[in-house]
């Protein structure tokens, strides 16, 4: 099993991460002519028992298991807990669960609950929590959705549940150990009667088991995670997300600052302790700063997605073949990430880090033809005739925003009449999802996903998608794959399709850098901080 973290430099002051699911420790920069954080104050020599991180924006939702925000898997990450997890090694182990087994014909999952395990509003988990959870899971979550459809959990006794699936597929046991975003977090029954298959809105219903909970949530300021006294933790050694979680610290703030000169200058006067994404323009300020300690990590494809809107010129596969054609990536990810050393060209839907189980010769040979030339060409004989373009983006993401600016010009270079259309967070992704008439191209950031179905051409809920008999065949087929290997080989006739229909065009792998101050012990796993066990060393 091989899961993924979700966002770039300077050659020789950081090495790139190869793979996406840890960064190289590189050790601390050695900097200068800041003072050092400590608290949540900022500065001060008070009891360090407080983080403050700070973040370009804040999610839509806290619902673990709908919201799709990368920033809400790191701020519910230590409030829910999961059946299964992933250790170090990324192998899958127990967490809520003490135990579990698979039947011989992969069709039957049995699992047994720890005892004495409680949620954080002080009642008791057993079964029907977790029936009632992961039923509404496999409803709400878009990739549960598809890769359990037909399945069915069952309550056999107080501490043991079952999962029935249609179809032996691979996919179980890598999805159910997952947490990233709209992942299968345990809540209690009563939460999921209130609610149903409606987002949780309201703090007090965000409930879970972890060692952490959700104490605050002032909108587009900060939200607060503290330490839970009564977290009953697993009797293993930590590893990954699974064994043990001790926390020390007695809360974690997220403060969201949508600019980045006020971040850069919060992070270098000790007003916040960490950041998982310094701004790229700001990157030279850190070199020689010795409060920081700074590493890379993977985030994630840049993709420039077409809508589907019928109003659309790239409701036509000719135009959409026509861009990707002209595109010219190096300098777009230059543009996004500041150096070669930041960013990836890979041809395929999956990133360089899967190599060793998504990688596939399809679409190789035609990869960044950078042809603006023929692109206009393919354009009139697409029946493009001049008409207004709108390319939308978020100003939130300095990578994202910045290639689409790159792509604006490109655009112009194929005799496109383009125009930026740029939002922050809430209103870009309202837009990008919800009102696909109103912009022709997107630039998006994604994240890294487990697996190809969870990419654009792939997602019915998402643009780029165009049904039709020969796509839910390739999908069934691939989500039937019993095995990694199975699914691995099934891999280009999924970027066949990519090629063909053209729903998007991958630009580039972002890479980017995270920093924490020198003093805190502070792991990272899977694209996010590790905040239990976590400790200020002094």
């Amino acid at each position: 099993m091989t899961t993924q973290a979700p966002r770039s430099w300077r050659a020789g002051a950081l090495r790139r991460v190869g793979s996406a699911t840890a960064a190289i420790a590189i050790g601390a920069l050695v900097l200068s002519g800041c003072s050092p954080s400590s608290s949540s104050e900022g500065g001060s020599d008070a009891a360090k028992d407080t983080v403050n991180l700070v973040t370009p924006a804040q999610p839509e939702s806290l619902d673990p298991q709908i919201s799709t925000d990368s920033i809400m898997g790191e701020i519910t990450g230590p409030v829910f807990e999961t059946l299964v997890t992933a250790d170090a090694d990324l192998k899958v182990q127990p967490m809520l669960a003490e135990s579990f087994e698979q039947s011989a014909d992969a069709l039957e999952y049995t699992f047994t609950l720890r005892e004495g395990v409680k949620f954080q509003d002080g009642s008791d988990l057993d079964a029907d929590d977790v029936v009632d959870s992961m039923n509404r899971w496999t409803r709400v979550s878009v990739a549960a959705q598809e890769a359990f459809a037909g399945s069915e959990w069952t309550k056999v006794d107080d501490r043991t549940v079952k999962l029935n699936v249609t179809n032996p597929s691979f996919l179980h046991l890598l999805y159910l150990s997952q947490v990233s975003t709209a992942y299968p977090a345990i809540l209690p029954s009563e939460v999921i009667a209130k609610v149903g298959d409606q987002p949780i809105e309201a703090l007090e219903d965000l409930v879970g088991t972890g060692p952490f909970k959700l104490a605050e949530w002032d909108a587009d300021q900060k939200i607060v995670i503290e330490k839970w006294d009564d977290y009953v933790p697993v009797d293993a050694p930590s590893s990954g997300r699974a064994g043990a979680k001790d926390a020390t610290l007695s809360e974690v703030v997220f403060n969201f600052v949508p600019d980045a000169s006020t971040r850069t200058l919060g992070l270098q006067s000790g007003q916040y302790d960490a950041t998982t994404e310094l701004p790229f323009d700001s990157l030279d300020q850190f070199k020689d700063d010795e409060n920081l300690q700074l590493d890379t990590y993977m985030v994630g494809p840049i993709n420039l997605v077409y809508s589907d809107a019928e109003t659309s010129p790239f409701s036509k596969v000719e135009n959409r073949q026509a861009i990707n054609t002209g595109l010219d990536r190096d300098p777009i990810m230059l543009a996004a990430v500041g150096s070669k050393d930041l960013y990836d060209l890979v041809h395929h839907n999956m990133t360089l880090g899967q190599k060793s189980i998504w990688d596939t010769e399809v679409g190789k040979a035609d990869f960044n033809q950078a042809d603006p030339a023929k692109a206009k060409e393919m354009l009139a004989a697409g029946g493009y005739t001049g008409q207004p373009v709108i390319v939308l983006a978020n100003k939130d993401y300095s990578e994202a925003y910045n290639s689409a600016v790159v792509v604006v010009e490109q655009l112009k270079g194929m005799g496109v009449d383009a125009t930026l259309d740029a939002y922050e967070w809430g209103a870009f992704s309202e837009k990008y999802r919800e009102r696909r008439d109103e912009w022709d191209l997107v630039v998006f950031p994604f994240g890294t996903e487990l697996d190809p179905t969870q990419t654009i051409g792939f997602l019915p809920t998402r643009a780029g998608y165009f049904d039709g008999p020969e796509l839910q065949k390739l999908l069934a087929d691939f989500r039937s794959a019993p095995t990694q290997a199975d699914a691995s080989a099934l891999f280009s006739d999924m970027q066949q399709w990519i090629e063909d229909t053209r729903p998007m065009s991958r630009i580039g792998d972002a890479h980017n850098v995270y920093a924490a101050n020198k003093d805190l012990d502070l792991a990272w796993f899977d694209g996010h901080f590790v905040w239990w066990n976590a400790k200020w060393k002094n």
